[in-house]
């Protein structure tokens, strides 16, 4: 690829070369082709009806409904994923607006046509599941999810609770689609301006460049900015999450579960002693962060540190072109083998799985998608200043090849994975990257660079991830037990959290601090940002094992680990790699990791 410059204005979707977007036409070369394989799978919804009733009456009969349902399924991923991609990188595409919407309808069709299959399953016991494997070769391979459907019996209602609950997700799913329309579809900011008043674009795609400025004028400006565009619409937004923890209380309700956490824990078979456990080692370890404040703070000489000085640079911040990049990924993660190795970089070049330049309309964060019978898809605005993009795409290459290596060695059934062990595969690629860059001799500037991106990913999944979800247990039991949320609420509380992490080495303005809870999509996925701090900790130990380990076990153990998908339980998955997440060792491995980068990075910025 040619060298691609980003402008200080965000240019049209329309402007960005083909080589920089990703390969949706990999899905559907076209429009045409979507609506045909939209049409073709809302007719087979009938199909999937005519197997009510009817389950138990022959493990064949059984065989060719589970087969049939994996089929469907597997294509309405490949829909969805088609609509909701294209939308994402256009958010004011009203033609692509509407497929998304249309998409989740047609989930919750499809969700309510086979609503009655759980109940009537669950009229099996042990035994007779059994005698219909041992009947029917085709069903073994459905053993785990067989055991997995008996383990959930108790939260399990009948065929018609099923399928209201199901019909009721595209209400209860409102509250996502309306937040992603506010937040990145109409939401205004106003220009930032930097230290000769110069202005610069805010927009969810421009904040971690602004943030990461050498210029604190900018940097206050653009937070300033960023936070009262969320401020000035705080009420609407606090209607919002209201409504979503509200349904994700009724559905937590209608599935017979105490809580939103058990809930929220119980697909992965965990308890919520796990969610405490991670949280309290958080809380135990904030000592460290103060230090990494004061540290901060007297690098920058600052009397007082504010929230938009996180992420200065001590160093003038190296460029890094994509292509570098791509070449430093490749190289970073050579431990992992010539195989895993080709795929990455078949992948970052001539395959385009990833959305890399920011456009106007472009909606914020990064991601992988992707799944089953189809290539990944990295969602991102690439930035050449700093570390902090190269990281960024280091992660989620790394949750990409986690879907790629489970799609292809499980069948559709076991293809996908618990978010516990999701952000495993993710931070294990960042600390394998940070090794090599560590070990590339290029200065101390650059490797002040990558201790201080090495802070900044441990601040946002040890510090960042788990107030955020101190704040999300918060609303969950105050609308457990029958309170109330307000935006004044939420932001009070939200202050309240921050005001313990940072200590006293960082000044607060609190009503831009306040407004945090409104900036993270995350909310919107019951209780997925805690597992940031699980799956960190669970990283870093097995990364150090594969550096270790000159054989090459310990590689192989973490790849099959990346080929297993759901075949086991994630506890049982991340022990076989070699990690026991229901031991404190972890946890303490990590902030330990953590305590050695605060004092790397005091020696090379203070002396």
């Amino acid at each position: 690829m040619p060298r691609q410059k980003i402008k200080p204005t965000l240019p049209p979707r329309s402007e960005i070369p083909l080589e920089y977007t990703w390969d949706l036409e990999s899905l559907y070369p076209n429009l045409e082709e979507w609506e045909a394989a939209f049409r073709r799978l809302e007719s087979q919804l009938d199909l999937l009806q005519s197997y009510k009733g009817r389950l138990t009456e022959s493990p064949a009969g059984l065989l060719a409904f589970l087969r049939l349902r994996d089929q469907l399924e597997a294509e309405l991923h490949k829909i969805w994923n088609h609509a909701e991609r294209a939308f994402d990188v256009d958010t004011t595409n009203q033609t692509n607006a509407a497929r998304v919407a249309r998409t989740q309808s047609l989930w919750a069709r499809y969700a309510a046509a086979t609503a009655f299959a759980r109940p009537e399953l669950l009229t099996l016991d042990a035994d007779q599941v059994a005698q219909f494997v041992a009947a029917e070769s085709g069903l073994e391979v459905y053993r785990h999810f067989f055991d997995d459907l008996l383990r959930m019996k108790p939260h399990v209602r009948s065929a018609e609770v099923e399928e209201v609950v199901a019909q009721a997700s595209t209400v209860t799913s409102a509250p996502a689609n309306i937040y992603a329309m506010l937040a990145n579809a109409d939401l205004r900011f106003a220009d930032a301006r930097d230290s000769k008043r110069r202005k610069h674009t805010v927009a969810q795609s421009t904040m971690d460049e602004l943030l990461s400025s050498p210029d604190r004028a900018l940097r206050k400006s653009a937070w300033e900015s960023y936070a009262d565009g969320f401020l000035s619409m705080k009420n609407t937004f606090a209607e919002v999450m209201a409504a979503k923890v509200k349904a994700s209380v009724w559905r937590a309700r209608a599935a017979r579960f105490n809580s939103v956490l058990e809930a929220s824990l119980a697909p992965a078979n965990l308890t919520p002693a796990v969610y405490h456990n991670v949280i309290d080692a958080c809380n135990r370890h904030l000592p460290i962060w103060h230090r990494y404040w004061d540290v901060r703070r007297r690098a920058l000489k600052l009397d007082k540190m504010e929230v938009c000085d996180i992420f200065a640079p001590l160093a003038p911040p190296p460029r890094v072109t994509w292509q570098q990049a791509v070449r430093w990924l490749v190289e970073g993660l050579r431990p992992l083998g010539e195989s895993y190795v080709a795929d990455v970089q078949a992948g970052l070049t001539t395959e385009r799985w990833v959305d890399v330049l920011p456009n106007i309309g472009k909606r914020d964060g990064a991601y992988s998608s992707g799944g089953y019978g189809m290539k990944p898809f990295i969602f991102m605005s690439y930035s050449e200043q700093g570390l902090g993009s190269l990281s960024t795409l280091a992660h989620e290459v790394g949750h990409s090849m986690h879907t790629l290596l489970s799609c292809r060695h499980q069948p559709y059934v076991y293809s996908s994975y618990s978010t516990f062990v999701a952000e495993v595969a993710s931070n294990f690629n960042q600390a394998l990257l940070r090794a090599h860059l560590l070990n590339l001799g290029l200065g101390k500037d650059f490797e002040i660079a990558v201790v201080q991106e090495a802070m900044d990913n441990f601040h946002r999944y040890l510090f960042l991830m788990p107030i955020l979800s101190q704040f999300e247990h918060w609303m969950h039991t105050t609308i457990e037990n029958g309170g109330a949320l307000t935006a004044d609420m939420m932001s009070e509380k939200m202050v309240e959290l921050f005001r313990r992490g940072y200590g006293d080495a960082v000044q607060l303005d609190e009503p831009r601090v306040g407004v945090t809870w409104m900036q993270f999509v995350h909310f919107y996925a019951d209780y997925y940002v805690w597992q940031y701090a699980s799956g960190i900790s669970a990283a870093n130990a097995l990364a150090d094992q594969v550096l270790q380990d000159r054989s090459g076990e310990a590689a192989n153990a973490f790849l099959r680990f990346l080929s297993s998908g759901s075949s086991r339980y994630p506890l049982e998955l991340l022990a076989e790699a070699g990690v026991d997440m229901t031991r404190p060792e972890p946890l303490e491995r990590a902030f330990q990791v953590l305590e050695r980068f605060v004092e790397r990075f005091e020696r090379l910025t203070i002396g």
